[in-house]
């Protein structure tokens, strides 16, 4: 009894704490939780049904009430109540500022006046970060997005709202001299929209600040992509997706500690050798077809990522930079501590992995991300390829196995044999070892196999003789 009462106190006393808390700090806490989740608070209590009124955290999104697989006529009525809804929370608005005030809405012209209004709300409540997301999902699985003209032009009274220190803009037309005046901005997103001549380079010249640049699918760009600008202060930059006129990105950014690049296999160059860069991504899986020629030109572009310490590559990558010059590794070795593999482990990737292990001495965790990948039947490798003692005959022991390597962890793991007799090679001569993590995989495979099927074939690992003994297998 005594403990039940002891119970009730406790309970009580922790209501009689937050009915403490002053509004103001109810909203603080409420911006941690996504905004839909804030709304949902309204009905724990009376006082906390007005509370989220003041949030200073606004993100309105069409998906709050149209569903995908919705008929046309639903969605429209669907976007009415959307629109109706947003406009009543605004007016109701019990805040004196907004930090962050986004919207996501696929069919801004037909309520052009509703948008506009909504941004002028934003612009009077002093607003730092603003998105406007006006995309149409249907877009994301394309690769070619110049058949999609941006369907919103920003309002021209945005380009006098100084204090802007986050932008994002999707399918929304912007115009450029205009960015003179956000002598404030940090972060700059661009997406589905058209880049004019010298669009990128007078947009890194007007924000001197810029910190973070995000290009998504914008197309027109100029001839090459040139990130460049002085005194540059760009540390993040993605690039997805996005159509070049000419087959080059060059980058002289010597502040850049993060790159993410999603697209073609261009020419990449920069005079300073990303010599700030800590961690970058490639993804080459939009390549139409094998271009052997294309071998050097990543092979060039990883001799310049001297100091990244985390670097994920792509299948294509795998299969095409064996064809370089130098097919056996790198001139100047990598300082990658943690390598991350997209592969789809088929024998045609096998002679990159091999050229990975051996550019990166120090790698320290290995990430093999099985998937779906393309693999071009007309590829042909630098040398003999024998699909079932490739990783079993006399390769040597390559540094980083031998010296560094401690976790290895594969994501989608469904114990193929190709993926058995590759783990086996790390297991068996992978002398400091110490964590094998196995995350199953969720599809089923063409033999009907499922998780549990798949932790029955990893088992067998363990029949392998160990040349670490610390190392344990785990599953997930």
């Amino acid at each position: 009894m005594a403990d039940n009462n002891n119970n009730k106190r406790s309970s009580s006393s922790s209501r009689d704490i937050i009915s403490r808390l002053s509004s103001e700090l109810l909203c603080a806490i409420f911006c941690f939780l996504p905004f839909k989740e804030a709304a949902r608070t309204s009905v724990l209590s009376t006082r906390f049904r007005h509370v989220w009124r003041g949030m200073k955290k606004i993100d309105f999104q069409e998906n709050f009430f149209v569903q995908p697989n919705e008929p046309e006529d639903q969605k429209q009525i669907h976007r009415r109540e959307f629109i109706d809804f947003a406009d009543q929370w605004l007016t109701n608005y019990t805040g004196t500022t907004v930090h962050t005030f986004s919207v996501t809405f696929s069919r801004p012209g037909d309520f052009l006046l509703d948008m506009h209004n909504f941004i002028t709300f934003s612009l009077l409540y002093s607003v730092k970060g603003l998105t406007l997301d006006f995309h149409d999902p249907n877009w994301i699985r394309e690769y070619g997005p110049e058949n999609r003209v941006g369907v919103f032009d920003l309002p021209v009274h945005v380009y006098s709202h100084r204090v802007l220190e986050s932008l994002k803009l999707f399918s929304c037309n912007i115009w450029v001299p205009g960015f003179r005046n956000f002598s404030a901005l940090k972060q700059l997103s661009l997406g589905w929209i058209e880049l004019k001549h010298n669009a990128v380079e007078a947009l890194l010249l007007s924000c001197p600040l810029l910190e973070s640049l995000s290009l998504k699918k914008c197309w027109s760009i100029d001839a090459q992509l040139y990130i460049s600008s002085t005194n540059l202060r760009l540390t993040t930059l993605v690039v997805d997706k996005c159509n070049f006129l000419y087959g080059m990105v060059q980058i002289d950014a010597p502040n850049l500690r993060l790159f993410n690049y999603s697209g073609r296999a261009e020419q990449f160059y920069s005079e300073t050798e990303f010599i700030s860069l800590q961690e970058a991504e490639f993804d080459f899986g939009v390549e139409p077809e094998f271009f052997s020629e294309d071998g050097q030109y990543l092979y060039d572009l990883l001799e310049q990522l001297l100091s990244v310490r985390v670097l994920t590559v792509c299948s294509y990558l795998l299969q095409v930079v064996p064809c370089a010059d130098e097919p056996l590794g790198l001139l100047n070795t990598l300082n990658v501590r943690h390598l991350i593999l997209k592969t789809a482990m088929n024998p045609f990737e096998y002679y990159g992995i091999r050229f990975m292990l051996k550019s990166c001495p120090l790698l320290e965790t290995l990430t093999i991300n099985i998937g779906r990948a393309r693999i071009f039947h007309d590829y042909e490798p630098p040398f003999k390829l024998d699909r079932e003692e490739f990783w079993t005959e006399n390769l040597g022991v390559y540094r980083c196995i031998e010296a560094s390597l401690k976790v290895v962890e594969v994501i989608g793991f469904k114990g193929s044999r190709n993926e058995v007799v590759f783990l086996k090679y790390l297991i068996t001569l992978g002398c400091v070892l110490e964590e094998l993590n196995l995350y199953l995989s969720k599809e089923v495979d063409g033999y009907g196999g499922n998780k549990e099927i798949y932790r029955q074939r990893g088992q067998w690992l363990h029949q392998f003789e160990k040349a670490s003994p610390n190392l344990c297998i785990s599953f997930y």
